[in-house]
């Protein structure tokens, strides 16, 4: 009797067993599944930071502080752009550089303003500050700060691209027939102080749009007076 006790005993622990086992592997999904939420999160943390730079670099500096910059170490090393997006790194270190000679100019942060756009960073000359009106010369007080602003991008190997713009008022006179020639010939002028002051003239070009790109509203004077300007676009590639 004591040994048919046992052996039913034996039975029933095994079957317990069994269960358990059995429970033990149904849940190993959830561990597929955690892995999978896991990959879906980082994919759309990288989609939500590339479609803002300062967000990508906010994001890109946390990455670097919670992993002792592994993160930041391997992108360094790769070819080409480097950080969260192309280009990030030497654009942050270009904005930073940017951001440090606008807080020490006051005469820099009242004619000209800094924003970023999808293809890099660009920094806005308004015409009141740095030209006479139909002219496309550099005013006097205007060339430091445009050496400020050179100062400033010496570090930076991103290529530099100087544009120029007007209103939607035409002009016509001895030098400049038409916009076109006035708007170019003020990036020019930008570019070639920018060229004097040591940038390499492999990292610059030069364009000129008339009234074509306006910021806007050409209706208004204070309108124009913001499409009259000269834009220097640190670009994110070399496209």
């Amino acid at each position: 009797m004591k040994s048919i006790r046992q052996s039913r005993r034996a039975r029933r622990g095994d079957s317990h067993s069994g269960a358990h086992s059995s429970g033990t592997h149904h849940e190993r999904w959830l561990v597929s599944y955690a892995d999978l939420l896991t990959l879906l999160f980082a994919l759309f943390v990288i989609l939500y930071a590339a479609a803002d730079h300062d967000r990508a670099r906010a994001i890109a500096q946390a990455v670097a502080t919670e992993f002792g910059d592994t993160t930041r170490s391997a992108s360094a090393g790769s070819p080409g752009g480097r950080g969260v997006l192309p280009g990030t790194d030497r654009l942050i270190s270009a904005r930073q550089a940017l951001d440090r000679a606008f807080a020490s100019n006051e005469a820099l942060r009242s004619r000209a303003h800094i924003r970023t756009t999808e293809r890099g960073i660009v920094v806005s000359l308004a015409e009141a500050g740095f030209f006479a009106p139909g002219e496309a010369a550099l005013r006097e007080d205007a060339v430091a700060l445009v050496d400020s602003l050179a100062d400033a991008l010496q570090s930076s190997d991103a290529p530099l691209r100087v544009e120029g713009h007007t209103d939607s008022l035409p002009i016509s006179n001895a030098r400049f027939p038409s916009n076109w020639e006035l708007s170019a010939g003020r990036a020019s002028a930008v570019l070639a102080r920018l060229a004097a002051r040591g940038i390499p003239s492999s990292r610059l070009s030069v364009a000129g749009y008339a009234g074509e790109r306006p910021i806007a509203d050409n209706a208004t004077a204070e309108g124009r007076a913001l499409n009259r300007r000269v834009d220097l676009v640190i670009l994110r590639s070399n496209d």
